[in-house]
């Protein structure tokens, strides 16, 4: 199966309804997959932190929802973790294109390899990383986490992951 197919199997075990986004041109395959699909709704954000803003509300109003984004917008999203989401003991599941890693070839990227972990880490979030598309089988236990615990869980997914390839 491909990543787009596994992370769809995903969400539907995990009874997602609802995908917020901030694309990445590792995510265009799956964000179109996710778009054809019947039953979630793809909302694009302008800004990640209104992703987390947003699954808080659907969490509240008894949807499922999951932020889709890169890791880099987690790092401009802290805020909306650490006072929306933590401070409301608000399970949010996210899963971020690990950008900045050995298969990313953009120098730009770099640091975002090197402080994201350490990040997630200083505001008491739990991560995970995925290295392969059947990752995406993991869903419902990020979900259980996150609910488990009232906080945001975040998965970390490669190129490889979301892609299918190193490069």
């Amino acid at each position: 199966m491909t990543a787009a197919d596994e992370l769809l199997a995903g969400l539907s075990t995990a009874g997602v309804d609802l995908v917020a986004t901030l694309p990445d041109s590792w995510l265009a395959p799956i964000l179109d997959a996710i778009e054809a699909t019947p039953g979630i709704d793809l909302v694009r954000v302008a800004r990640e932190e209104d992703g987390i803003g947003l699954c808080a509300g659907a969490w509240l109003g008894g949807r499922r929802a999951l932020m889709l984004c890169q890791n880099a917008g987690l790092l401009v999203s802290v805020n909306a973790l650490a006072a929306l989401a933590h401070h409301h003991q608000i399970p949010v599941a996210i899963v971020a294109a690990d950008r900045g890693g050995i298969e990313d070839g953009f120098f730009y990227q770099a640091y975002k390899g090197r402080v994201t972990c350490p990040v997630l880490d200083a505001i008491g979030t739990p991560w995970h990383r995925m290295d392969s598309p059947e990752g995406f089988r993991s869903l419902p236990a990020l979900f259980r986490q996150a609910e488990l615990h009232r906080r945001p869980v975040v998965m970390l997914a490669t190129r490889v992951a979301l892609l299918g390839d190193a490069r």
